[in-house]
Formats: C-alpha cells, sequence, structure tokens
C-alpha cells in the first residue's frame, strides 16, 4: 500500500513538473511567435498591417486572460440599473490604483460588445508584450434607455438615447467605477475611444470635458459637428472642435480606406483639426468599415496613452 501511493504521489510530481515546463515553455514559444512578425509601421508610428487576422487579438499560450466582468449600477437618466463591462489586468491588485479607458461601442452595440471584438486580449497582450501601462477599461452601453426594445427603434429614433451617453458616463458609470475600482483620476490618467457612433461620442465627451479626458480615439467615427456634406442628418452634439487651454495627451484618428459609411468623415474630420491646429494623430488601413480596422485601431491607441515615456 505504502509503495502504492509512493507510485501515485511520484506520478503526480512528474505530471506537475511537466506542466510547469509546458507553462515556461508556451511563454517562450507565444513572445517569439508575438514579435516574429515583420510589422510595417508608418512615420508616426501606427501598424498600418497586420489587418488581417491579426496576432495581436488572439491569446497567447502560457498568459493569463482576466474574464471580463459585468457591473450593474443606477441610473438617474433611466431611472434603473444598468449594466458596463470592466476589463480589469491580469496583475489587478487593490493596493494599486489604474489609468481608466471609456470604451465605447457603435450602432448595434452594447456593452459587451467590444469584449465581442477581443478588446481585453488586445489590451493585454499589449501589457504582457510591449510594456503598455496596466489600465481598467470600461465599456458602457450607449443606448441610454429604460427599454430594451428601444435598441431596435431604428437608427435615427436610437440615436437621441446614443446623446445621452455623456450625461450617462459622466454622473453615473464614473462615479460608480471611481468608488469600487482602484482608479487614478485626472485627464492624465483617463482617456476616451470609441468606434463608429462611439467615436462620434468620444470626440463630443472628450472636447466637452478636457478636464476629465486627456486621450481621445475615434475610430471610422461619425461626425459630432453640424456638417451637412458628411453628418447624414445625424444631429450635432457640438458647434465646433475647440481646445479649452491646451492639447490633449493623444487624440486619434482612424480609418479603413475602403469604408463607405464613414470613410469621408474621418478624412474630413483630419483635415478639420489640421486647419485649426489641434494636434492628433491621422491613419488609414486597408479595410472597410469593420472590426478588423477598428482592433487595429485600439492596438495603436493603446500603446499611445497614458504617458508611457
Amino acid at each position: 500500500m505504502k509503495k502504492r501511493k509512493t507510485i501515485v504521489l511520484t506520478v503526480i510530481a512528474a505530471g506537475a513538473i511537466m506542466l510547469i515546463i509546458s507553462w515556461f515553455a508556451g511563454r517562450i514559444i507565444s513572445k517569439k511567435y508575438y514579435f516574429s512578425h515583420n510589422n510595417t509601421y508608418n512615420e508616426e508610428g501606427m501598424l498600418i498591417d497586420s489587418v488581417n487576422h491579426p496576432y495581436y487579438s488572439k491569446r497567447q499560450w502560457g498568459y493569463f486572460y482576466k474574464i471580463p466582468r459585468t457591473i450593474r449600477y443606477y441610473s438617474d437618466i433611466t431611472g434603473t440599473e444598468r449594466k458596463a463591462m470592466v476589463f480589469l489586468p491580469a496583475g489587478y491588485s487593490e493596493n494599486k490604483s489604474y489609468p481608466v479607458l471609456y470604451l465605447l461601442h457603435g450602432y448595434g452595440g452594447r456593452h459587451s460588445t467590444w469584449r465581442n471584438k477581443n478588446a481585453h486580449i488586445i489590451i493585454q497582450n499589449l501589457i504582457y508584450f510591449e510594456d503598455v501601462p496596466e489600465m481598467i477599461v470600461v465599456c458602457p452601453d450607449c443606448v441610454v434607455s429604460r427599454n430594451e426594445e428601444d435598441r431596435d427603434a431604428g437608427f435615427y429614433e436610437t440615436i437621441r438615447y446614443f446623446d445621452l451617453t455623456e450625461r450617462e458616463i459622466i454622473d453615473n458609470l464614473m462615479p460608480y467605477v471611481e468608488e469600487h475600482f482602484n482608479v487614478l483620476t485626472g485627464r492624465e490618467n483617463t482617456a476616451i475611444a470609441g468606434n463608429s457612433m462611439g467615436g462620434r461620442n468620444s470626440l463630443a465627451i472628450g472636447f466637452k470635458n478636457q478636464d476629465k479626458f486627456g486621450y481621445i480615439g475615434a475610430f471610422s467615427s461619425v461626425s459630432p459637428l453640424p456638417d451637412e456634406r458628411h453628418s447624414g442628418g445625424i444631429p450635432a452634439l457640438l458647434d465646433e472642435l475647440k481646445l479649452d487651454s491646451s492639447q490633449f495627451e493623444f487624440l486619434m484618428l482612424s480609418v479603413g480606406k475602403s469604408d463607405n459609411v464613414c470613410g469621408d468623415v474621418t478624412y474630413a474630420l483630419h483635415e478639420y483639426m489640421t486647419e485649426r491646429g489641434i494636434n492628433h494623430v491621422f491613419y488609414d488601413v486597408d479595410g472597410e468599415h469593420e472590426n478588423k480596422v477598428w482592433q487595429n485601431s485600439l492596438y495603436n491607441f493603446c500603446k499611445n496613452i497614458f504617458n508611457q515615456e
């Protein structure tokens, strides 16, 4: 009996050793794979290839990825409890404070949409492999309505619920996040970004609250301005894009070269900002109004926020 017990323990120990070796080997292989791509960058350091099947959006063997968390908070706009999704870094600690990115979805989306684009994996890979600071990412539901069926009310009808996003984030979601998670506050520690309608809201919220947000990312953005050429009848959220006193820490516009939904808008926003001396990064990549462009945009945006120098 004693001999059998010894054999069992030996087998278990051997299995544990093999598992540890496999884990370490997996990390080495994953890191080598991650950096094995012959990437192309533009003169501003933006990754402009690897749009198709991007390696940076895939889980890497031997590394841990925290499961996104759904939170529920009270909204005084809808008078109901609402959902948001939070991505915590794998090494999240109650003894450390983190900068925060508010990441907004586009039309037809909800709080879980960016998770479905593997945003949590993209950001965690950046933390693991590219020395990007650990951050907390909060994904709101930008259809600010008490009735779920309003989400399918039609494009122009739904816009009025999107237009409540600023108040929802500033008055309800941000206070909840700052109370329940270890977050750094102030514009140098707070970013906002989004795609399409989420890009529109990010620009509007960021420019209207420059004391709160130091970083803005607008990916294939709808315009927040009253530009009849490109607005498509969508109401304006701002009369103009105007800096209060200083430039943003980082402001980025991106778009797919074949985007026939918001392509012209993003190029026009780039021209608008250039004419007005608003410092920003603009780049385009192969692609349409689609996820692979927005994944690439998120990758490049997160590489450039929260004062990494």
